[in-house]
């Protein structure tokens, strides 16, 4: 972990300003707190930011030194296609905690849109942001 100057003229963190990103993930679920909701699909959208030095993968241009946003995509699409959840912070929990499990050292967020959700005013989408 760099942090002043770590030799490339940047200052701070780089897991601070170094990521991984999916943004706009599309599946649908059946994720909803009333029974009604969970009995049809619903569409969600779903980005995700992992957050740890790349510089390492710059230099050598290796998957393994990097995240791999192809299993991080394939991870999102079968938590939120192969299970239930009520609250959305417990489908983002469990999206977040499975890519920290594969990836411990990234900071992760996860944030989720249900798509027309059934609300007064027709919203667009609601959501929720977690940090792991």
């Amino acid at each position: 972990m760099a942090s002043s100057d770590d030799g490339r003229g940047f200052s701070g963190d780089s897991n601070e300003r170094d990521m991984v990103f999916v943004r706009g993930l599309e599946f649908d679920g059946n994720h909803g707190y009333y029974e009604e909701e969970r009995k049809t699909t619903r569409r969600f959208r779903v980005s995700v930011e992992l957050r740890k030095d790349l510089w390492a993968a710059s230099a050598s241009d290796a998957l393994g030194d990097t995240v791999d946003y192809f299993e991080v995509c394939q991870t999102i699409v079968d938590i939120g296609t192969g299970q239930t959840f009520k609250l959305l912070e417990a489908l983002a929990g469990a999206i977040g905690q499975s890519l920290q499990t594969r990836y411990p050292s990234s900071k992760i967020m996860v944030e989720i849109e249900k798509l027309g959700p059934p609300c007064p005013g027709v919203p667009q989408c609601c959501g929720v942001r977690i940090h792991v």
